[in-house]
This record gives structure tokens, sequence and C-alpha cells, in this order.
């Protein structure tokens, strides 16, 4: 390494304390037809799967640039009326700094876990109806089952053959893979779970008891091939999971991180096996929204982008609707019961009227 690159690697982590990278992107929302302009204020990956998600094709980069970090508060007052909103992903310490001007606080990810104490029927009852009904069939309908293993030889082919294309094929350039060394030294302290088919393994997790509960660190899927997925190797990942710590009468499954969005797949899929939503402590990074834009693009964000943000009560959901002149009652609890979850406490509801209606009473 040259005394240059030296020098950079020493610097940067000092220098992202205090500058940010800013740009400043403009493109359609997913599922409208409305342009929509954001200024991104950031040190990490957040952003660009938010990027992703939000817009249905890349958006266009009209600036990028390195900003102070305590000048934002000024840029995002100046640029009110020339950008719909700002999201800055900043270390806790900047909350005061900004405190009075963001209109929503989240983090990076969401923390999942999901209860196996008492019976398995117990267990079976805090599933929704449509998993509960897959867990009734799954061995019978498909011919899966589940092992154990602690052979190296089996987190070796875990490892090249189902967890590192499985990530690729979902995630494409966005992959974030642990290393092999990283996860062969979690894996020494814990075990593997191999979902087979017909005395094939077809799908895995990397897991690890600690404190009386079982920590889903990874998955994977054979060769990151669909057809697995489509004879349900993939849930029966969490099925045999749950079953296995309830055998072993452990509290939990810890099912780790999901992305803060209330419709996200992963999210979605942990909460429907009954998984208890709750702040991700390690989170090291605030991820604040400003909105500066007109209230009907950002009641528009926010109904393509349910979150998942902090309050003074915990989390609650911040939902849009463009339907906030005509929302009744029943229309209410219709659209928040879509999302309740264990661990949400209340919902905001974000009108083109510019109004709140705060549902507080906790769910689940």
């Amino acid at each position: 390494m040259t005394y240059f690159h030296k020098l950079k690697h020493i610097l940067h982590p000092i220098a992202s304390r205090y500058f940010s990278r800013a740009s400043l992107v403009e493109g359609t929302l997913r599922g409208s037809e409305e342009s929509f302009r954001c200024l991104f204020v950031d040190n990490s990956m957040f952003t660009e799967s938010l990027k992703a998600r939000m817009y249905a094709e890349p958006p266009s980069v009209l600036k990028k640039w390195r900003i102070w970090t305590p000048a934002l508060r000024k840029l995002v007052l100046n640029k009110a009326d020339s950008i719909d909103m700002c999201v800055a992903v900043l270390p806790m310490k900047y909350e005061s700094t900004f405190k009075g001007l963001y209109d929503f606080k989240s983090s990076e990810s969401v923390h999942q876990i999901i209860d196996t104490t008492g019976s398995w029927e117990e267990v079976r009852n805090r599933f929704c109806k449509t998993k509960r009904q897959i867990a009734k069939n799954l061995p019978s309908k498909y011919g899966l089952w589940y092992r154990i293993s602690h052979e190296l030889k089996d987190f070796d082919f875990f490892y090249h053959r189902m967890h590192v294309p499985h990530i690729l094929k979902q995630f494409g350039d966005l992959s974030d893979i642990d290393s092999y060394d990283d996860m062969k030294e979690f894996f020494l302290k814990g075990l593997l779970l191999l979902v087979t088919c017909e005395d094939k393994d077809v799908a895995g997790a990397l897991c690890r008891i600690e404190d009386s509960t079982l920590i889903f660190r990874r998955t994977g899927v054979l060769d990151g091939d669909k057809a697995h997925t489509k004879i349900a190797a993939q849930t029966a990942l969490y099925f045999f999971q749950l079953m296995y710590a309830n055998e072993q009468n452990l509290r939990a499954v810890d099912t780790m991180q999901s992305l803060p969005f209330l419709d996200d797949g992963v999210y979605r899929h942990k909460r429907e096996w009954g998984a208890t939503v709750l702040p991700d402590e390690e989170s090291r990074n605030w991820v604040f929204f400003f909105n500066t834009g007109p209230s009907e693009k950002t009641v528009l964000f926010f109904e393509k982008n349910p979150a998942i943000v902090y309050s003074d009560e915990g989390l609650k959901g911040v939902i849009g609707t463009s339907n906030g002149s005509d929302l009744s009652d029943s229309s209410l609890s219709n659209l928040t019961h879509q999302y309740q979850s264990r661990g949400i406490h209340g919902f905001t509801i974000l009108t083109p009227q510019g109004d709140a209606l705060v549902r507080t009473e906790i769910a689940g």
C-alpha cells in the first residue's frame, strides 16, 4: 500500500464524521407517473437500496458533491422549494443538530424476533393464517424435512453452492456477501440447519444458539435456483428453525435485521411467521426524512414506501394515502390492519390535506 493510500485509509473515518456524500437525483416514483426529486446525504449503502425500491428506473443524477454535515440544516431550508424530499443517513450524534427540522427518523434496519415458547400449537397460532396452512402441509405436500449438521464439508457446500449464488441472484450488483472466513468462524460456534428433499440438501440456514435463542444468521438456496423456492424450500427454513427451537425449549428465533419498510418482502415474510419488530440496537446511524416538497408528493412517497419510524412511544408506521378526505373509521382500520405487527405502537396516516391521523393502540 502506498503512502497516499495509507493516509487516505487513516483519514477517511475521520472525514466521514464531518463530511457526507450528497447527491441530487430525479426520477419517476415506482408505481406512479410522478416525478420525484430527492436529495440524498449519506456515507452508507442504505440509500442505494432505497433508490432501487422507490424509483421505477435508475434516477438521473443532477448533482454530486461533498457537504460539511452540519451545513445540511441550512441547505434543506434553502432548497425547500426545489426538492421534494431529503433523506439523510447520519451518525446518531447529529440528532440534536436537526431536531425540529426533520419530519421522521428511522434506522437503516429493524430487528425481528419470533417467540418459540409454549407448546408447538401455541407457536403455530402466532403465525398468520396463510403460514399456519403452509405449516400444516409443508412436509407432506413437498416432501421436505431437515437435518442439523456440524460438519465442515457441509458448511463449504452451503457457502459456495447455496449462500453465495442465492445472494447474487437476489441482489445482483447490490450484493454484500460475507467472507468465507467470517462465516466459517460463526459456523464453528454454531450449526447448519439444512432442508432436504428426497435426501438432497436444497436450502440451508447458518445458525447459532445464544442465551436460549436460535440466531438465524444467513440463508441460502441450492445454486440460487428458483425451482427450489417454488417447492417452498426457503419457506421451510423458517418453519423448521421454529420447530427445532421449540423442540430444544429455546425462547426465540432471532431473524436479525430487515429494511425498515412495512411492505418490504423480507420484513413481511418474518412478520407472517409471528415476528415482533424491535429497534436495531446495533445501529449507529439515524435515517432522517425531511419532507420539503408539496404534501401530495410526501403522501405519494409514503404511500409507495410505508416506513417504520421512531417515536417517543416506540416504533410506529407511517403510511400515505391519497384518499385522505374519504377516510372513515372503517377504511382507516382496513388501511392499518394490513401493516399491524407486534412491536408497532400505532400509525401516522399522511393525507394530501396535510393532516395526520394517529392510531395509538398497540398492534398485536
